[in-house]
């Protein structure tokens, strides 16, 4: 689950060229543009990642105000990927003195330091055709598709550097979960599982594509997930004509784990010979990630480039270990930039 906040450490700081009162601050893979002299080297921080919305009920963040928005009946700030000074900054760090509710439970790691400050994951909001009458929360036998960026799994780079991944293009969509379990079936968003409807468009493009009805004659408890992507998602950056889904992956909802490289598309032939059209994200290569010499940025320059439609710029890019048991994700910064605004 991503954590939103965290405590962490300061591990360089470096001059920006032309600015005397800022510097940029490097905490793990992230960069943050801080005010000189704040902080020094190996100094505890903590990190607040972008996209977190910060209360401004708490007094520690009214120096923020001015950037203050409405969400979800709430006043806040949002947390975005800027540029100060031609310096990229993603997210926000504050001495860990200030914290000392976070102090008291660092040692056990027992809690959500994000809930604890009342800090929530920023959504944008859904378009009404992915929304609808709520079945349930998400599954509990199904796995979240949310995978770590690259930034907070540096030491992957090093320890994994000589294992074959997949790379995968991430597609700017809305998550999409079609699953089949103990001879029940259904179709899920991101965070919850929807009552099946005419009007709802993960529902249309389920049975258009026969997704339902091939899982349930397959008989395997699985659960397919990927994105749905179009007219009416996103801004529709592909240029489709109507709405499609692209697989990314499969859960095995016995085991709880993701099928290997091998095994998915196993299925996935299987699935197609029983009636089932899935469209899946595009395939990169298989590559070690020793090719990046352990650097982040090395990574999320990688992770720029054209997407499922050539003349659309990439959300970025999806590395998963090829017997599906580890992934993470790198995405552009361009994209981060270009779309701080939703």
């Amino acid at each position: 689950m991503r954590k939103l906040v965290t405590i962490r450490q300061v591990s360089n700081i470096r001059p920006i060229p032309g600015a005397d009162a800022i510097a940029c601050a490097s905490v793990d893979g992230w960069s943050v543009v801080v005010k000189k002299n704040e902080f020094q080297i190996g100094d505890a921080c903590v990190y607040f990642e972008i996209d977190s919305f910060l209360p401004l009920t708490d007094v520690r963040f009214a120096f923020l105000e001015k950037n203050k928005i409405n969400w979800n009946d709430k006043v806040g700030v949002r947390l975005r990927s800027i540029r100060l000074r031609g310096q990229l900054s993603q997210g926000l760090i504050l001495p860990l003195r200030e914290f000392p509710e976070l102090i008291t439970h660092a040692a056990t790691g027992d809690v959500d330091f994000g809930a604890l400050l009342g800090i929530e994951k920023w959504e944008p909001a859904i378009p009404a055709s992915l929304s609808g009458e709520v079945e349930g929360p998400f599954p509990d036998f199904i796995s979240k598709t949310e995978q770590e960026r690259i930034q907070n799994l540096t030491e992957v780079l090093s320890t994994d550097a000589k294992t074959e991944f997949e790379v995968t293009i991430k597609l700017d969509g809305s998550s999409m979960t079609v699953f089949h379990h103990d001879n029940v079936s259904g179709v899920c968003g991101r965070n919850w599982w929807i009552r099946e409807s005419e009007s709802n468009s993960l529902w249309k493009v389920a049975k258009q594509n026969k997704l339902l009805t091939a899982l349930t004659a397959y008989g395997r408890n699985l659960a397919l997930q990927g994105e749905i992507i179009g007219e009416g998602i996103q801004g529709n950056p592909e240029k489709l004509r109507g709405q499609e889904f692209y697989l990314f992956d499969v859960f095995n909802s016995d085991t709880r784990q993701y099928l290997g490289r091998a095994e998915r598309q196993q299925v996935v032939a299987e699935l197609r010979a029983l009636g089932a059209s899935i469209n899946e994200v595009p395939w990169l290569e298989t590559t070690t990630l020793e090719r990046f010499q352990a650097d982040v940025a090395k990574v999320l320059d990688y992770a720029e480039g054209g997407s499922l439609n050539p003349a659309t710029s990439r959300e970025g890019v999806v590395f998963k270990r090829l017997d599906g048991s580890m992934s993470f994700k790198a995405i552009s910064n361009s994209y981060l930039l270009k779309h701080s605004d939703r």
